[in-house]
């Protein structure tokens, strides 16, 4: 079955569909494996493989991506709160970390032929936009705009007025609520985690603060959700299981996304602090580096 753009999530049922997001993840693929196939003409054996690697992870979390868009979750989701959160974790922790290990740039990048290629470079960096190609890189790759955007994200779609619109409009999920939290969930993760031949974008004091932040405020929503609420946000869940089924969903989800800060955050902790004492030689001596009282 193939979804309308009319459609409510409500109407959906439990089963398999066909989503519209096969087709961009098609031609994403299609871009990937042409620069892959070039990248190789002019690579060794060992670097060419390498790419390979990558590319098959990238191309991994788009089509889980898909699978998601397509399978009963989506349709389970809109009567359970707690399946959605679990889909909108995997969108946010899980997937935009697959994508970045994939390092998708330069491959897309050798996409274009030669010539075409030189006119986009040529153009982004010495065109006459480039004052504002230049902010624009400038922001996209800063890791307080990443930091901040997605914790923003994350709270917009929770929002009732929000949820209950986009659950109302099935293009909406599918074109909006999903490629934020994986757009933005690619540009937190890129503040910690390196993307070859990238390195990570945030240093180590701001990659440890943004797990801080990060983690803090899913622990609130959580809290806002179970503890301070008396009642179901979210009037499509009112509507499928009752008021007191969709409250306790509601807690239940809640429960998912505090939860979830035990699987992700002190995963990110400890990468973070092995960074720090391969630099530094231990936290101890990071410390009195951080208070000025070691030359740095």
């Amino acid at each position: 079955m193939l979804a309308t753009a009319g459609t409510s999530m409500a109407q959906m049922e439990p089963t398999w569909s066909l989503s519209a997001l096969w087709l961009p993840i098609a031609l994403l693929i299609l871009v990937e494996e042409v620069g892959l196939r070039r990248l190789r003409a002019r690579a060794s054996l060992d670097r060419s493989t390498r790419w390979r690697y990558r590319g098959w992870a990238y191309e991994a979390g788009l089509v889980a991506l898909g699978i998601i868009d397509s399978s009963p979750l989506m349709g389970l989701g809109m009567k359970h709160l707690s399946i959605h959160m679990v889909v909108h974790v995997i969108e946010m922790f899980y997937i935009p970390v697959v994508l970045i290990v994939g390092a998708p740039w330069l491959p897309a990048l050798f996409s274009l032929p030669v010539a075409l290629r030189r006119r986009v470079l040529r153009w982004w960096y010495l065109g006459r936009a480039r004052w504002l190609t230049r902010q624009v890189g400038v922001v996209w790759t800063a890791p307080v705009f990443g930091l901040v955007l997605f914790n923003a994200t994350m709270v917009f779609w929770h929002l009732p007025v929000t949820f209950d619109w986009a659950g109302q409009h099935m293009w909406a999920h599918t074109w909006l609520m999903m490629p934020s939290f994986v757009i933005t969930g690619y540009l937190f993760w890129r503040i910690i985690i390196p993307s070859h031949p990238y390195a990570a974008r945030g240093t180590l004091k701001l990659q440890a603060l943004s797990v801080a932040v990060t983690a803090f405020a899913m622990v609130i929503l959580a809290i806002a959700m179970a503890v301070m609420s008396t009642h179901a946000w979210y009037s499509m869940n009112v509507e499928m299981l009752g008021a007191s089924g969709a409250f306790s969903d509601q807690q239940l989800a809640a429960g998912i996304l505090w939860i979830c800060g035990d699987f992700w955050a002190p995963l990110a902790i400890i990468v973070i602090v092995r960074r720090v004492i391969s630099r530094h030689g231990g936290l101890s001596e990071a410390f009195e580096r951080s208070v000025g009282r070691v030359a740095a």
